[in-house]
């Protein structure tokens, strides 16, 4: 019995589909915060990088890794006002827990512009992406690596980052989720490493709400598409093949 080659065009469509299905975008969360926030601290207007609200962590070891998202949760000062910030990725002086803060060294930075509800200290959440943070999402963190995100630079009316305050001594790294081999630094404010409300009350630590992250294959380790279409051709020509050495044998 002889079998066109047309014979197994089907079987490699099918196979190409199949392998391409396997393969779906899933969202990863790098880092989030655990609880939800209440409190909040002014975004200031100061532009140098040790005007600051934000944290410091260090990248797991499967990297480089993508930032396609940044989500923040935000307090309205102004009523239904256009206000703009912005959200810089910094090195930092030192990886050490409770310790690190921004150093000078910016590898991405982005404006954006939110607008602010219509009635004031109204929280509300906010997510940028590449149309708004372009810079940020064409960066891509090192593998192992210590790095700070924070807000500054706030114009055109008032805007607050929202915090889970009241926390524990040495507790506020514990209180962010992590993934990916990531770990927590320090939250700082101006600079300030293991920053909270009362300074001489140690147990008043604060968490920013600041979650960020990519997207990964939801079915784990998978080749890449182009991989998987090779590897079906290369097994339906392999058939075709052999059921040519076969017919020929007949």
């Amino acid at each position: 019995m002889r079998f066109s080659k047309f014979f197994f065009l089907p079987l490699v469509t099918v196979a190409c589909g199949l392998f391409a299905s396997s393969v779906s975008a899933a969202v990863v969360t790098f880092v989030s915060p655990k609880n939800a926030a209440n409190g909040s601290s002014s975004i200031q207007s100061g532009t140098d990088y040790t005007t600051n609200l934000g944290y410091a962590f260090k990248t797991g070891p499967s990297g480089p890794f993508d930032i396609d998202w940044v989500t923040m949760s935000l307090t309205s000062g102004s009523v239904g006002a256009s206000v703009s910030f912005k959200i810089s990725i910094h090195g930092t002086n030192n990886d050490t827990p409770y310790a690190a803060i921004p150093d000078a060294t910016v590898y991405a930075s982005d404006t954006v512009t939110v607008t602010t509800p219509g009635t004031a200290n109204t929280p509300f959440d906010k997510t940028f992406t590449a149309a708004d943070i372009p810079n940020i999402t064409n960066y891509r963190l090192e593998s192992n690596k210590a790095y700070s995100i924070f807000v500054n630079s706030a114009a055109g009316g008032g805007i607050a980052l929202r915090r889970r305050q009241g926390l524990a001594e040495n507790t506020a790294n514990d209180e962010y989720n992590v993934t990916s081999g990531f770990t927590m630094l320090d939250t700082f404010r101006n600079n300030s490493p293991n920053y909270r409300t009362n300074s001489t009350d140690p147990n008043t630590q604060v968490t920013f709400a600041i979650s960020f992250g990519g997207t990964a294959s939801a079915s784990g380790a998978v080749p890449e598409p182009t991989t998987m279409a090779l590897w079906t051709l290369l097994f339906g020509g392999g058939l075709v093949r052999s059921y040519r050495n076969k017919a020929s044998r007949r």
